[in-house]
């Protein structure tokens, strides 16, 4: 799988020397972090902006390591949450968002200076790998609401520091933690950012560095088996019956999959129960609008629109960040959105697409206003359902984070890089440290050392 993941392991991999074979069943590298184009526009797929990328942070070492230059936008605010009764706008800067909690809810400021302290070390904590460290022992089996909770009695505050949870797809009565601050440190410690041209062209630069280190890419070619002698891989079979003869290979595919439609025996029942067991984390509703010149986006807040009870929307307006995005002027607007029906509940997903571009495009016309109204101005119109992510992708029921981001199913609870299986290894986010860009480099990272560490 060519997912971000898998291009991070592979580019390591090949710089280091290694023979490596990339195989992607789609017709280009990246997963969800994609775009397609549509009558001059540029659309993201799935990935709206990545964290990270400064240069003692994680993406940006990576590239760095790997002797990569890419432009990056540094967004801010970093986001806005609207809700029905008030609205923030999150500061690019850690310490300015601080002062801004403190001013804005002056009795628990405080408790907001002792939280983000906690905060920052327990990301510490987390990305060392310290089982020895109190706070990440104290923190580890909580929800992120309990831990909210157990610093704030401001309901407001509460639910603007949970506002983003959109971003791990669990609300925050079952989200962990850990996985809440993975992710919201990344952010808030060194920002968000938007690549030049697009996040396929993040996704492109790593495809190519590995390439001129050495590395093949087979495209549109779908692994059907993982081949083994005894215990041990010996390589991948592919569609049309050519196979990859190799001493180690790399999953950055659905666990589940792996071991249910890839490797053909159960080796260890025990971890085969504890993967039908675990849970996927949910899929939402992609719409992306092509609009003519005349919108204007100047007051546009991109970020978390909360609606009643766990119902969100994403918005974002990525032209404004950078405008070759689309020709002439014209403008995208793209929203994520929350699916209401379970995956098995839909009969008809044609309908349930049509029913759900229309209610987007209905709510986009309240919120941006446009002489004659919105419709009038769209000139392309696109959407994605949960069957689309999985078409693409293949992460069962269109899973957009990999396993639900709850305390059973992080840390320790989420899978390891190793599995029963010899010198077959598991790399995305269905492992360590978890979903979004930042924690999958994370993880190809790592596979590509214990690889390389294990083998000299």
């Amino acid at each position: 799988g060519a997912g971000i993941g898998g291009l991070v392991c592979s580019a390591f991999l090949s710089r280091k020397g290694k023979k490596v074979l990339l195989v992607e069943q789609h017709s280009q590298p990246g997963g969800y972090c994609t775009t397609f184009k549509r009558k001059g526009f540029i659309f993201d797929a799935a990935v709206h902006h990545i964290g990270g990328c400064g240069r003692y942070s994680i993406v940006g070492r990576c590239l760095k390591e790997l002797g990569l230059g890419m432009e990056f936008f540094r967004l801010d605010p970093m986001d806005s949450l609207v809700f029905p009764d008030f609205s923030i706008d999150i500061p690019a800067e850690i310490e300015d968002y601080i002062a801004l909690l403190g001013k804005k809810y002056p009795l628990e400021k405080g408790h907001v200076e002792k939280f983000f302290k906690d905060f920052v070390k327990l990301y510490w904590a987390i990305i060392n790998e310290a089982s020895d460290s109190p706070t990440l022992n104290n923190y580890k089996n909580m929800t992120y609401k309990e831990m909210l909770d157990s610093f704030f009695e401001d309901v407001e505050l509460k639910r603007t520091l949970a506002g983003q949870w959109g971003y791990l797809g669990t609300p925050p009565e079952e989200v962990s933690s850990i996985g809440m601050c993975q992710m919201l440190i990344n952010y808030l410690r060194d920002g968000a950012y938007y690549p030049r041209g697009g996040t396929q062209n993040f996704a492109n630069g790593l495809a190519k560095n590995f390439t001129e280190s050495g590395g093949e890419t087979l495209l549109s070619t779908m692994a059907e088996e993982i081949l083994l002698d005894g215990r041990k891989v010996m390589g991948v079979k592919l569609e049309g019956g050519g196979e990859a003869l190799a001493d180690v290979v790399v999953s950055n595919v659905d666990a589940r999959q792996t071991f249910s439609r890839l490797v053909k025996e159960e080796f260890d029942h025990t971890y085969s129960e504890r993967l039908r067991g675990m849970k996927e984390s949910p899929s939402y509703f992609l719409l992306y609008l092509g609009l003519d010149p005349e919108i204007d986006l100047k007051g546009f807040r991109r970020g978390f629109y909360h609606g009643p009870g766990n119902h969100w929307k994403y918005v974002s307006a990525p032209t404004r960040v950078d405008s070759s995005l689309a020709p002439g002027g014209r403008q995208i607007l793209n929203v994520v959105a929350t699916v209401e029906e379970s995956y098995e509940e839909v009969r008809d997903w044609k309908a349930l697409k049509d029913r759900l571009t229309q209610e987007n495009i209905n709510y986009l016309d309240r919120l941006i206003p446009a002489p004659g109204g919105l419709r009038k101005h769209i000139e392309v119109v696109e959407a994605a359902t949960p069957r689309t992510l999985e078409r693409y992708t293949l992460n069962s029921r269109g899973a957009a984070y990999g396993w639900a981001v709850t305390p059973e199913q992080t840390g320790l609870g989420r899978l390891d890089h190793r599995t029963p299986v010899d010198n077959l290894f598991l790399a995305g986010h269905w492992t360590n440290p978890g979903p979004g860009v930042c924690a999958v480099v994370s993880s190809g990272w790592r596979v590509a050392n214990l690889i390389l560490g294990s083998r000299g």
